[in-house]
């Protein structure tokens, strides 16, 4: 049934045309560029709407300052994800160690009174010049790309056989990360960082009890850190009943609810919104999701939502098409990220998960944050263009002068192709040649002699031409003839499947996998192994030897 309904949806004109365009070597730039692209407008309509409220009902600025301070990170955004676009997949390897490193250092930072700066209690933030950045962001984008070179460096390595190997020390170096960030105290940042580590982990292919077993100490860790602050816990157990405490615990899920069912199916209109002035709290960050549902209505949620799951679809494709383990990591890793967050921060704006504050993704008002996902949108674009099919199809245009105007403007230049980092060198590429050309010929020609190995093709080629003929004659023969041969064929292949089962008996090889050796056996194996016999003159039925095949296989046949 489900292959009837397959074979029924692949017929449609739509779908058939959808599956030529995914066969085109552009189609993941194109499918990422459209997602965050649709994901950065509608954040530019919401910051619009949003930053002049939040100026003077949130912060007390002048009613500009929110959306000049938010137009100056739009701005340094722009040359961040060009430069992320030119960059290779091989340049950000290189560049996980020293992101981490800077990242550690500013974590720390923001813990010191004199360079971190404080808002309501929390030290996330440090001050440079007229810009105010948040380094956990940053760390985000800089644990990723360590765990994927850690992770990757032992697949190359062979030893991501054992869970120890996997683990250490990916969960320790991530358990660093998360303390200095519970130092702020930032939970809901902490809850990204723990989405990278599984996302990591299960990419990897860490074994599901492994993976089950890590899973529920992540959720008593966040359980814990939730118990341990009074509003956290507060949070934790209103969130399911915001009408017990409408004026306090419950405020937020019971406004973010009120903005959303106002909104309808069409919305009130782009700007037309009343909740985000000083009803919903934190409108232009943490509640935009709710200011989208009443401006733009469920269309607009839905668009979004959308957007969301093309740009998830198209992080996984890029990751799975890509040739070099590291970036199948990380696409995968990010992909994990955005969507997780997006999640959490849909979830709790629809009364479904508890308030933690994490900003959506592309369209919540944060300038590092804006910053940060610009680049991990340029680095994805990156990671699509050394796709092997794309690379392919840059270089001949480069070839061939047809280089697109816009790409020679923005002077991104035709991608490498990846390499794995698994290519046989060219010693043993050349030595396995000559093991199979060797291995082809039956073992009767040499290698270092020159002159059996030219009557080698001669002699192939004689035998080739009289192969036919001899089948032939072979076919006509009696059926009492025919009977005797397999007879013959099956009392000889009883004691060789006798001592092929007492060899593997012998090296404790397992039952299962015996019969897996029979076809590999020693050459002294074999020959200890009783000799087919057959009539003088004459070759076995079954045994017809395919045209080209040496002659030197006669005797073994």
């Amino acid at each position: 049934m489900i292959n009837r309904l397959r074979d029924r949806v692949s017929d449609i004109r739509v779908v058939r045309a959808f599956g030529r365009y995914l066969e085109g070597p552009y189609a993941s730039v194109q499918l990422m560029l459209a997602a965050g692209g649709g994901l950065l407008f509608f954040g530019l309509l919401m910051s619009a709407s949003t930053t002049l409220s939040a100026s003077v009902h949130t912060t007390g600025d002048a009613p500009w300052a929110q959306l000049i301070r938010e137009v100056q990170f739009i701005a340094l955004s722009v040359p961040v994800f060009w430069l992320a676009v030119r960059m290779s997949p091989a340049t950000y390897r290189r560049l996980a160690y020293p992101a981490l490193g800077i990242a550690l250092c500013a974590l720390v930072g923001v813990l010191i009174p004199s360079i971190g700066v404080t808002v309501n209690g929390a030290h996330r933030w440090i001050q440079l010049g007229p810009l105010t950045v948040q380094p956990s962001e940053f760390a985000k984008l800089a644990i990723l790309l360590w765990g994927a070179d850690l992770l990757a460096r032992k697949e190359s390595l062979r030893t991501l056989t054992t869970a120890r190997h996997v683990l250490i020390p990916l969960v320790p170096g991530f358990a660093v990360v998360i303390g200095l960030v519970m130092l702020e105290p930032d939970l809901g940042t902490s809850l990204c960082f723990m989405l990278v580590l599984l996302g990591l982990l299960w990419m990897v292919g860490l074994p599901y009890r492994y993976f089950a077993g890590l899973l529920v100490v992540v959720t008593g860790v966040v359980t814990a850190l939730a118990v341990t602050e009074a509003y956290r816990l507060e949070r934790l157990t209103t969130f399911l009943h915001p009408n017990l405490d409408p004026g306090g615990a419950g405020y937020h899920t019971i406004q973010g609810l009120y903005a959303l069912s106002s909104g309808g199916v069409f919305g009130v209109g782009l700007g037309q919104g009343t909740s985000k002035y000083g009803w919903v709290p934190n409108a232009n960050t943490d509640y935009v999701f709710a200011v989208v549902g009443e401006e733009l209505g469920l269309l607009g949620c839905t668009v979004v939502l959308g957007l969301f799951a093309l740009f998830t679809y198209a992080a996984m494709r890029i990751a799975h098409r890509s040739q070099d383990p590291f970036v199948r990591l990380v696409g995968s890793g990010a992909a994990i990220w955005i969507a997780g967050q997006a999640l959490i921060n849909v979830g709790y704006v629809t009364a479904l998960l508890p308030v933690t504050g994490i900003p959506l993704p592309f369209i919540s008002n944060g300038g590092t944050s804006l910053v940060l996902t610009c680049g991990v949108l340029g680095m994805l674009v990156s990671f699509a263009r050394h796709e092997p099919s794309a690379a392919r199809a840059a270089q001949q245009a480069a070839a061939d002068g047809s280089t697109a105007r816009w790409i020679r403007t923005l002077r991104l230049g035709a991608p490498r192709q990846v390499s794995t980092g698994r290519q046989v060198s060219t010693g043993r590429q050349s030595s396995t040649a000559r093991q199979s050309s060797t291995a082809r010929q039956g073992g009767s020609t040499s290698v270092g002699d020159p002159g059996t190995s030219a009557a080698a093709p001669a002699k192939s080629a004689g035998t080739s031409a009289a192969a036919p003929a001899k089948s032939a004659a072979t076919q006509a023969k009696p059926g009492a003839t025919q009977a005797k041969a397999a007879a013959t064929q099956a009392k000889s292949a009883a004691p060789a499947a006798g001592g092929s089962a007492q060899r593997g008996a012998a090296a404790g090889m397992p039952a299962g996998r015996q019969s897996d050796r029979t076809p590999y056996q020693p050459a002294g194996a074999r020959a200890a192994a009783p000799k087919r016999t057959a009539p003088a003159g004459r070759r076995q039925p079954g045994t017809q030897r395919p045209a080209g095949q040496s002659a030197s296989r006669r005797k073994g046949a």
